[in-house]
Parts: structure tokens; sequence; C-alpha cells
């Protein structure tokens, strides 16, 4: 399994609300009939100002589909909200409990 995690820090709470509020609207469109990835997007009330995104792909196929789409739709509204961003991704190495 492959994660990838995207943490994007915005100047504003408001700015963050609405990226977040773009992912809420155009994933489950985007991601319809596609399988084999699994999308998070976590809140965190003590930053409201930082949106972050984690991504499991089963394989790397997958993943270079959705990285596509991201590059396609989603970086236009990241252009449009100055923000910072960091991104990680890898491999599962270990994985246990519920």
């Amino acid at each position: 399994m492959k994660i990838k995690i995207f943490i994007r820090t915005f100047t504003t709470a408001e700015d963050a609300e609405m990226f977040n509020s773009v992912l809420h609207t155009k994933w489950p469109k985007l991601l319809a009939g596609t399988s084999g990835a699994r999308f998070r997007l976590v809140y965190d009330a003590k930053k409201p100002h930082v949106s972050t995104v984690i991504w499991e792909f089963e394989n790397e196929n997958i993943q270079k589909e959705i990285e596509k789409i991201i590059s396609d739709e989603i970086v236009k509204f990241t252009k449009a909200l100055p923000n910072k961003e960091m991104e990680f991704s890898g491999d599962v190495e270990l994985d246990f409990g519920t």
C-alpha cells in the first residue's frame, strides 16, 4: 500500500475552509467509479488554517491516476488560495491495529 499526505497551511482559517469545501464538493464526483484509493480530509479545530489530506493507494498505478486528477483539478484551487504545501509519500512499512 502507498500513502501520500498533503499538508497545506493557509493564511486564514477562512481560506482553509474554502479549500476544504472544494474538496468536499469535488472529490466525490472525481472519484466516482474509481476503486483502490482512499481519501481522508483531517480537520484540527486547534489549527483551522491547516488542511491535511491523507491518501491510501492500493498500488502505484492508482496513485499515478489520482495524482493526475489532483494536478488537473485540485491544483488550480491551491493557486487561487495562497498556501504553503508540504507533502510526504511512501510505502507502508509497518501496519498493525485497527
